[in-house]
């Protein structure tokens, strides 16, 4: 079964002012970077990263990574243009696809694994999130059956339209880390994101 992924990283990140959140570190290593080399060590391929917003200098962050790369020239009108040029890149015997947010770093190998796991254990028929406590969280993995409702869609909600769209046609995997529902929007949630890997270290 060829399972794929797509991670999102075309936006300006205009709550952040002047920077790039996709290009903060994260221990050290840019948010995007640490994202994208997870979703490699889970096993999808291909992963297909949409560039949009300062396109070179993500490229450059994620410099000998295996990764495909798509540009969305027209970024600038909602996730749903990202989210087509993403899968539009994929190749015709996909039978599942990942859509992942570059802004959540937090997303560990062993859940992205579970998702698959759970894709392929349901014969690749039915759309799998991640659930953490009654929340549904990031990312989601839909099956090729969906692909082109996903991709007919506008503005920045048309996953979250077809999954609520096929409540019958619904897997959750249950994620005991709220690792899911944490992705990176403000100052304040980078802070967040620190200060956590602080206490980690602490904890080490």
């Amino acid at each position: 079964m060829k399972i794929s992924a797509t991670v999102m990283a075309a936006g300006q990140s205009s709550r952040m002012g002047s920077k790039n959140k996709l290009l903060l570190a994260v221990e050290s290593i840019p948010m995007i970077r640490r994202v994208c080399e997870t979703v490699l060590t889970a096993g999808f391929d291909p992963v297909v990263v949409v560039t949009g917003f300062e396109k070179d200098k993500v490229e450059a962050a994620l410099n000998k990574l295996e990764l495909q790369f798509a540009h969305n020239s027209n970024w600038s009108d909602g996730m749903a243009t990202s989210i087509f040029s993403g899968m539009a890149a994929l190749p015709d015997s996909t039978d599942g696809n990942l859509i992942v947010l570059g802004d959540m770093p937090f997303v560990s190998v062993e859940t992205l694994e579970k998702l698959k796991n759970s894709f392929i254990s349901h014969e690749g028929k039915h759309i799998i999130y991640p659930k953490h406590d009654v929340q549904q969280g990031n990312p989601v993995l839909f099956p090729e059956k969906y692909f082109n409702e996903i991709m007919s869609s506008t503005g920045d909600r048309g996953c979250k339209r077809v999954l609520n769209k096929y409540p019958h046609d619904v897997v959750a995997v249950s994620i005991d880390s709220n690792e899911v529902m944490l992705d990176c929007d403000t100052d304040e949630d980078y802070l967040y994101m620190k200060s956590i890997i602080e206490e980690l270290d602490v904890q080490i």
